[in-house]
């Protein structure tokens, strides 16, 4: 990849150029570590989901954007590995609910530990307090589309 200072000015003055030249750069560094550890981005993102509480399958696809098809065969390999349980959820037979193990929880912390790291990598050149200015802003900017994204969802199942 190309070195900022060898990008054209126009390039650096665009935003969107930016935000997808971080997200490569971001996702680069953190599957690396994950991929040699046996994880994939998505199963980081799904063993957190669940690290709270059980979650339905279909409140994990909406929560993650991952389609329904992908997370059958990413629930799949989970459950293999011992990582996560699924059952039929008990008021509503057609929904699946899924629990992290002791395993999976154990899984999560690990994997948590090696996306802290790479993160902690790829914004080394800001301070503690950029980080957390960067964060505020990063939901804050996230925030109308998040809300976009629920009068979808509301106004779907009208």
């Amino acid at each position: 990849m190309p070195k900022s200072h060898d990008l054209p000015e126009s390039s650096l003055k665009s935003a969107d150029f930016l935000i997808s030249r971080l997200h490569r750069v971001v996702r680069e560094n953190v599957e690396r570590p994950l991929t040699d550890a046996g994880y994939s981005l998505r199963t980081h993102w799904i063993l957190s989901c669940l690290s709270q509480q059980p979650l339905s399958q279909q409140q994990v696809c909406n929560a993650l954007a991952i389609d329904r098809s992908d997370m059958v065969r990413i629930v799949d390999e989970l459950e293999k590995r011992g990582l996560l349980t699924r059952a039929r959820d008990k008021k509503d037979r057609r929904k699946h609910t899924l629990t992290l193990t002791e395993t999976g929880h154990a899984a999560r912390k690990h994997s948590d530990a090696i996306v802290e790291s790479a993160i902690d990598s790829v914004f080394r050149g800001l301070t503690k307090k950029e980080k957390q200015t960067f964060h505020r802003l990063a939901l804050k900017v996230l925030a109308p589309a998040d809300a976009s994204d629920d009068a979808a969802q509301a106004e779907a199942k009208q």
